[in-house]
């Protein structure tokens, strides 16, 4: 392997890491720009813990398909140079970018989503009220029936111990 090839293998290292902050960053956004009782955010650990172990395996096969394999000493310090380099460097410009995209997009897919949720619990509400005043006097007719015949049969059943 010559050395062109290990500078343009480093680079895209470097580059990988950059990439796997910026991604790690933008779920860590998208997460907190959810509402605080929302699913996603009570499982935040879980969500991050499966994004690390996929970039884990997009960089194995980043470098499965580089290197044929060939795993060398500076390929994690190079993604790690490249996570700090996001840090440093580049966080704060793509941080913008990705709120901008987290709002143009995923604020109004929650919207929508909240919107349709609210429209079928009003809907549901509303076929369980028809559904209850339909029922009611049957229900009604049952209860003072029940009583009744649940009250002779109390007093049936005392009068025959008594005998």
């Amino acid at each position: 392997m010559i050395v062109s090839e290990q500078l343009y293998q480093l680079i895209v290292m470097v580059l990988s890491g950059i990439a796997v902050g910026f991604i790690i960053d933008s779920v860590r956004l998208v997460v907190f720009s959810t509402p605080k009782r929302s699913s996603l955010r009570k499982w935040m650990m879980i969500v991050e813990l499966i994004t690390w172990i996929l970039l884990g395996g997009a960089t194995y096969y980043l470098l499965f398909w580089l290197k044929d394999g060939a795993w060398r000493a500076y390929d994690p310090l190079a993604q790690i140079a490249g996570i700090f380099l996001y840090q440093s460097l580049f966080q704060t410009f793509l941080r913008f970018i990705a709120r901008i995209v987290v709002n143009i997009t995923w604020r109004p897919f929650w919207f929508i989503v909240r919107f349709i949720v609210a429209v079928i619990r009003q809907i549901l509400q509303l076929f369980i009220n028809i559904v209850m005043f339909v029922i009611r006097p049957f229900v009604k007719i049952y209860s003072y029936l029940s009583y009744t015949f649940f009250k002779k049969l109390r007093y049936l059943k005392y009068n025959r111990k008594q005998q």
